[in-house]
């Protein structure tokens, strides 16, 4: 009789898989080397082939055991999303959410969403990961997060993926405040011999930034500083006479406190929009669901304080 699978037994495995090494994984699971090695050694026996090419200087994954990684962390996520389900149900306001936001939805919108949902749901737990379109799609395909919450283009289309746009904006340039260009009614044009400064991690702010130049019939400008840390990036226009390109949501968020100030533009401004990205709805848990509604019900409640303001 072949002996089941057990699921300490996958975990085990792909921590050690995702590691390299068996020493390295069992720190990681606070565990014994000899117990790690045990477990991946009976879930080879019950399913009756190698899962690991061992050397002397670590392992790799055979193409049974790459098969299995990618089986055993979709187990995972199934049964994370029961356990928040059950958790609902119960009445426990428990579970767990993964998010991953752009660094200028981390820094202005997201923040609002996560304080509002914790006050209703303090056992809820949360991992936030920074992460831009369309880097964070892999992951939400595996279910590895279950929002990322980007900037956009008008309109996205990924197959298995559901996409909504939470706030409709744009991007401008600014500078820092008592820059000469900061009261000056300006064009794009105007703007390409300019010395420029763009956040980069992935490829969301390179296209972000020749997009909005092309789109006006313009080649990019030639001198540029792309940053991979965001803060970086402000710190640079803060200081310093470069230009940047942020969401006008960002600089009207007074909470975020940048010195920096928008240019205002006689050139019009290509959408790129605050959105979030999931797998289908049937597919979340019902804490994930009620953590949706809260970022739908900032997204009114900040466009309603815009209004006022305008």
């Amino acid at each position: 009789m072949t002996a089941p699978i057990k699921l300490s037994q996958l975990r085990h495995f792909v921590a050690v898989a995702e590691a390299g090494t068996v020493r390295h994984a069992a720190k990681t699971l606070h565990l014994s080397q000899s117990s790690v090695t045990k477990s991946i050694q009976q879930l080879e026996e019950a399913l009756g082939v190698e899962l690991l090419h061992r050397t002397p200087h670590g392992v790799t994954p055979t193409a049974a055991g790459r098969a299995l990684i990618g089986r055993a962390k979709a187990v995972e996520v199934e049964l994370r999303e029961a356990r928040n389900d059950i958790d609902q149900i119960l009445g426990a306001g428990t579970g767990e959410l993964r998010v991953a936001a752009s660094p200028t939805v981390a820094t202005s919108f997201l923040p609002h969403a996560v304080l509002n949902f914790k006050r209703s749901r303090p056992k809820v737990t949360m991992q936030l990961h920074e992460g831009g379109y369309p880097d964070v799609l892999p992951k939400l395909r595996k279910g590895e997060l279950d929002f990322a919450i980007c900037l956009v283009p008008e309109w996205i289309d990924e197959e298995g993926l559901e996409f909504e746009i939470l706030l409709r904006d744009t991007v401008t340039p600014a500078v820092r405040v008592q820059h000469p260009f900061e009261r000056r009614r300006t064009r794009l044009a105007d703007l390409r011999g300019a010395d420029w400064v763009i956040y980069r991690r992935g490829r969301t702010g390179r296209d972000i930034f020749e997009q909005t130049f092309v789109a006006a019939g313009l080649e990019p400008p030639p001198s540029v500083i792309e940053c991979s840390s965001f803060a970086c990036a402000v710190a640079l226009v803060e200081r310093g006479d470069y230009v940047t390109l942020l969401p006008r949501q960002l600089l009207a968020d007074r909470a975020a406190r940048y010195n920096l100030s928008p240019i205002t533009m006689l050139t019009p401004m290509p959408s790129w929009n605050v959105a979030v990205i999931s797998r289908p709805r049937h597919e979340l848990s019902a804490v994930c669901l009620a953590f949706l509604d809260e970022l739908r019900s900032v997204a009114r409640q900040i466009v309603l304080d815009h209004g006022a303001r305008s």
